[in-house]
């Protein structure tokens, strides 16, 4: 058997091999804790949390800040905040250790709980909570991509840092980013064998539509980028954002799918070094750099290439007019 498609059927059944039962289960911890606060559920919140948990922060003078879980729990059902607005944003498992990422936001500060979880007994239960709060006194200043929305595309097996970096630096420069995927429900990183990082799909492919989007974004990940050539869906948006003339950046492996779409055709690009042949074969004149701007496209090789690369990301897609 060919050495590529052996790879890409090891990479399946280690997919599929993941424990899905394990992130369900996190998951549901996780809504016992975020519900217990909104409503005051003190049943709930004590089959969340261990009765020996911790939350930490960093105090007033910049010292470390510590409290039992139980005094979180009574505070919570005295004063429960039925506006607080909570969402999972990612699920990392390895063996009996998880950690759960969650925004929160209520009336008066965005919080990011870092939620650590252990299996003990056969059960998932909090053992520590770790947090960040940023007050809303005063409005941020408005970064260049406010108001302008990035469609992220991807399915299982992608590269964590190229997803996870390129988006938190959209973001941080204002932009609304949405995880677009073949499915519904969530995705899971290329990450060793044994252990689960997973993101919740914000829109299935076959609800989006590029002109609802100010610019498109293709991470690589060898898994991910080879599954979606094979999705129709796939190739036509990407094709739909070229022929409509937004920017779309892409790295690594993700130039596959531009590939497939026409988008390199007579383009000057980069890549991981393995797709060199592909990308020549389909029309581009490739190059050894870091970073590659042609027009309305970005390039880059590999996460070593993040900061560079995401720089340019945000300088190209902050050009052109959201839709």
């Amino acid at each position: 058997m060919p050495l590529a498609p052996l790879t890409s059927i090891l990479i399946t059944t280690w997919l599929m091999a993941a424990p899905s039962d394990d992130v369900a289960a996190i998951r549901s911890v996780v809504a016992d804790y975020t519900e217990g606060v909104k409503s005051g559920d003190g049943a709930r919140l004590q089959r969340a949390f261990h009765p020996e948990a911790k939350l930490l922060s960093v105090g007033p003078d910049g010292t470390l800040a510590t409290w039992p879980g139980q005094d979180y729990i009574q505070g919570a059902v005295k004063r429960p905040l039925a506006e607080r607005e909570d969402r999972v944003l990612q699920v990392d498992v390895f063996g009996d250790a998880a950690v759960a990422k969650v925004a929160v936001r209520t009336p008066k500060a965005d919080f990011v709980d870092y939620i650590s979880l252990l299996k003990l007994g056969g059960r998932w239960t909090i053992v520590s909570k770790v947090y960040h709060r940023a007050l809303r006194a005063e409005p941020r200043p408005a970064g260049p991509l406010v108001g302008r929305t990035v469609a992220l595309l991807l399915t299982h097996g992608f590269n964590l840092p190229e997803m996870t970096e390129t988006r938190r630096a959209l973001e941080e420069a204002g932009a609304r980013v949405e995880l677009v995927a073949p499915t519904t429900g969530s995705v899971r990183a290329e990450v060793p064998a044994g252990q689960v990082s997973e993101f919740p799909v914000d829109r299935a492919l076959s609800d989006a539509r590029a002109d609802a989007y100010h610019a498109l974004y293709l991470p690589g990940g060898t898994h991910s980028a080879d599954a979606l050539r094979l999705v129709p869906g796939a190739v036509a948006f990407v094709q739909d954002f070229l022929r409509a003339r937004k920017p779309v950046a892409a790295i690594c492996h993700g130039l596959w799918l531009l590939a497939d779409a026409g988008g390199v055709k007579g383009r000057r690009v980069t890549s991981f070094p393995s797709l060199r042949r592909d990308l020549q074969n389909a029309g581009a004149t490739w190059v050894d750099e870091p970073v590659v701007e042609d027009g309305l496209l970005v390039t880059s090789r590999q996460p070593a290439d993040l900061p560079a690369f995401n720089s340019r990301v945000v300088a190209r897609f902050a050009q052109t007019p959201s839709p």
